[in-house]
C-alpha cells in the first residue's frame, strides 16, 4: 500500500530554500552526499574502464577507442550516462535505485541518446567496439553497484539511508510507536533521532531504554528541527496536540520537512487512512497539494522572461505615466513601501504614486473612516488620492512598476497580493499561510471581486490558489485579470 504523506519536504514554491547547519552536517546528509558521489564515480568509471579494456582486447591500443570517439564523444557519453541515471532515480535511496531492470533501462536510454548525438557530431566514432564497450560498461556498473550496496549494508545495516525523524508525543507513547515504525517497509523506514514532547509535559527523571533523548517541546519544534537535522516529523500522540496540528504543519512546511501521523486508536474512512503492511494500527497522512518542480521552474522562467518583455514593450507608457505624475503633483514618481513576501520576509514594493506625498502620515487620522472589514484599510473616496492617481487606480496602471519586483524575484506575475506591514500585523495565524509562495501582481481574489470582498474571503481564496496551483490556473487568472481591468470592476 502506498503511504500518503504531507509532501512539504519536496515543496519548491519558495525560491529561497533554507536548510539548517545541523541538517547539512547530519550523518544522514553526509552519507547521502558520499553515496551519490560514489555512485556517480562508479557509473563514470565503468564507462572509462570498459573503453580501455575493449581497446586493449582489440589490440587497437589503450586509447584507440577514446581517440576514435574524440574527446567530445567520450566525455559526452559519460555525461549522458550520469544525467539519465539521475533522471531514473539511480542516485536515490537504496530501495529506489536497486533493481536490474531499472539499471538496464537507464543504460539503454543513455546508449540511444548517445548514438543520436554522435550521428551528427562524430559518425566515425560509431562502430562495433562502441557497442561492446557500452555493454561491458553496463555489466561493470551493475556489478559495482551491487558490491557497493552489499558493503554498505554490511557496515551500516539495512536502514543506513533511512530518513532522520523526530517523534512527537510522550516518551511512553513514542516507545510504542517506535515498535510500530520498525515494521514499516524499507521505503518508509526512518531513524528516530529525538523526541518532541507536548508543551508542559513533565520529562521523566531517567531516560527510557531504547528511546532517543528529548530534544524539545511542541512549542519549540522549529528549534528542535534546526538542531537535530531531522528531515521528518512523526506525531505519535495526536491527542496531545491540543489544536496545534495546523501550527505544526506550518512549521514543517517552513522547515522543509515531511509530516506523518500515527493513529493508534482510530479506524477512519479508507480514503484518508492507509494500513501499512506489518502494522496493526493505521498510518494516517494528511494530503497536501505539492508543487511540482518542472511546473514551478517553468513559472519562474515565465516570470523573468514575461516581466522583462513587458518592461521593454511598456516603456513608453511607463515614461508617460511618470511624466504625468511629476507634472501634476509634488513628490516622487514612485511610491516605495515595505510589503511582506514569501516566508513572511519584508521587501521593497514599487508602485506609481497615486496619493499626495504625505499620505502615509495622515492615514492614522482616517482610520475611523475605514470601509474594509478586518485587516485591510480602504476608503472609496480617499481624499489623499490625486487626479492622475484615480485614473491609474481605475485602470490598475499604478502597479506596473511591480514588474521590477517580479524581475528581482521578490514577486511573481500571479500569486497572493503583497500587503503592507500594517495589514500583516493584524492577520490571524491561519491567514499568514498565504506567505508560503511569492506574492503576485494579480491573484485569484483580484478576479473574484477584487476589493469588493472582505479580507477573510480574500485569504481563503489565496489559500485555495496555493493548494490547487497549476500553470493552467495561472494563465486563466491572467486572462481573467485582463477582463476585470477593462471593465474596471472593484478597483478603487
Amino acid at each position: 500500500m502506498v503511504v500518503r504523506e504531507v509532501a512539504l519536504d519536496r515543496d519548491v514554491r519558495s525560491p529561497r530554500l533554507r536548510f539548517s547547519g545541523a541538517r547539512l552536517a547530519s550523518v544522514h546528509t553526509v552519507r547521502r552526499a558520499v553515496s551519490v558521489g560514489t555512485l556517480i564515480a562508479l557509473d563514470a568509471g565503468s564507462w572509462f574502464l570498459a573503453c580501455m579494456l575493449v581497446s586493449v582486447a582489440s589490440e587497437a591500443g589503450a586509447l584507440a577507442l577514446w581517440r576514435g570517439l574524440s574527446w567530445r564523444g567520450f566525455a559526452g557519453a559519460g555525461a549522458v550516462i550520469i544525467v539519465v541515471a539521475a533522471l531514473k532515480g539511480l542516485y536515490g535511496r537504496r530501495h529506489v535505485r536497486q533493481g536490474f531492470r531499472r539499471i538496464l533501462s537507464a543504460w539503454v536510454i543513455a546508449f540511444t541518446v548517445t548514438l543520436m548525438l554522435l550521428l551528427p557530431l562524430d559518425p566515425r566514432g560509431i562502430g562495433a567496439r562502441l557497442v561492446v564497450a557500452w555493454l561491458l560498461a553496463f555489466v561493470l556498473a551493475f556489478a559495482g553497484r551491487a558490491l557497493y550496496d552489499a558493503l554498505i549494508s554490511l557496515v551500516y545495516g539495512a536502514d543506513a539511508d533511512a530518513m532522520p525523524a523526530l517523534l512527537l508525543g510522550s516518551p511512553d507513547v513514542c516507545r510504542t510507536a517506535m515498535l510500530k515504525l520498525a515494521a514499516l517497509p524499507p521505503e518508509s523506514r526512518v531513524t528516530v533521532v529525538g523526541l518532541v514532547v507536548p508543551a508542559g509535559h513533565r520529562q521523566p527523571a531517567h531516560r527510557l531504554v531504547g528511546v532517543p533523548p528529548v530534544v524539545g517541546t511542541a512549542d519549540s519544534l522549529r528549534e528542535a528541527l534546526q538542531t537535530s537535522g531531522a528531515a521528518e516529523v512523526i506525531i505519535a500522540d495526536y491527542q496531545s496536540l491540543n489544536g496545534r496540528l495546523r501550527s505544526i504543519m506550518d512549521t514543517c512546511r517552513d522547515s522543509r520537512v515531511a509530516l506523518r501521523i500515527v493513529l493508534a486508536d482510530r479506524q477512519d474512512d479508507a480514503a484518508t487512512v492507509v494500513h501499512v503492511p506489518g502494522m496493526d494500527c493505521p498510518l494516517f497522512a494528511i494530503e497536501s497539494q505539492m508543487a511540482f518542480n518542472g511546473q514551478y521552474v517553468a513559472k519562474q522562467a515565465l516570470d523573468v522572461i514575461g516581466s522583462a518583455l513587458l518592461l521593454v514593450l511598456l516603456s513608453p507608457l511607463l515614461l508617460a505615466i511618470a511624466a504625468a505624475i511629476k507634472l501634476t503633483s509634488a513628490g516622487p514618481v514612485l511610491f516605495v513601501d515595505e510589503r511582506i513576501g514569501v516566508g513572511q520576509r519584508p521587501f521593497r514594493c514599487y508602485k506609481f504614486r497615486t496619493m499626495v506625498a504625505d499620505a502615509r502620515e495622515t492615514q492614522e487620522s482616517l482610520e475611523p473612516r475605514n470601509e474594509a472589514g478586518g485587516v485591510l484599510f480602504k476608503i472609496r473616496d480617499d481624499p489623499r488620492v490625486t487626479r492622475v492617481g484615480r485614473v491609474l487606480r481605475r485602470l490598475s496602471l499604478d502597479e506596473l512598476p511591480q514588474l521590477f519586483n517580479v524581475l528581482k524575484r521578490d514577486m511573481s506575475l500571479v500569486g497572493p497580493r503583497p500587503l503592507p506591514l500594517r495589514d500583516c500585523g493584524l492577520m490571524q495565524e491561519w491567514q499568514r499561510r498565504r506567505h508560503v509562495v511569492l506574492p503576485g501582481m494579480t491573484g485569484l481574489w483580484q478576479v473574484s471581486g477584487r476589493s469588493d470582498l472582505d479580507f477573510d474571503d480574500m485569504a481563503r481564496l489565496d489559500l485555495q490558489y496555493i493548494e490547487t496551483w497549476s500553470l493552467k490556473s495561472d494563465l486563466r487568472i491572467v486572462w481573467r485579470t485582463a477582463g476585470v481591468v477593462v471593465r474596471s470592476r472593484g478597483a478603487h
